[in-house]
């Protein structure tokens, strides 16, 4: 999902991630290899490069999960107690278990 942050439209999860602690600006400058550096960089219709906005910490790593619904086993970024964020399930996030 795209939300704008600033001038920047920026490649999140979902509508809150630029409120959350978990979230990081970053720029993804295309495929990155250990040991070879970039292999290959974005670029736009006119063949310049290009740097695109994203949560770095879950192009890197994925989101965090802080919750998980009771009722649908849908895992969320969200606070224990709060309602899933399926549109569905009425269930309640409780935590997960480490």
């Amino acid at each position: 999902m795209m939300i704008k942050i600033g001038k920047l439209s920026v490649d999140v999860c979902d509508a809150k991630c630029g409120e959350r602690e978990c979230f990081q600006l970053g720029f993804d400058k295309g495929s990155f290899s250990a040991g070879r550096g970039y292999t290959s960089y974005h670029t736009d219709a006119k063949g310049r490069r290009i740097e695109r906005p994203v949560c770095m910490t879950r192009h890197l790593r994925g989101c965090p999960s802080n919750s998980v619904c009771a009722v649908c086993r849908l895992s969320s970024v969200d606070a224990v107690g709060s309602t899933c964020s399926r549109h569905d399930c009425a269930g309640i996030t409780v935590a997960v278990a480490q």
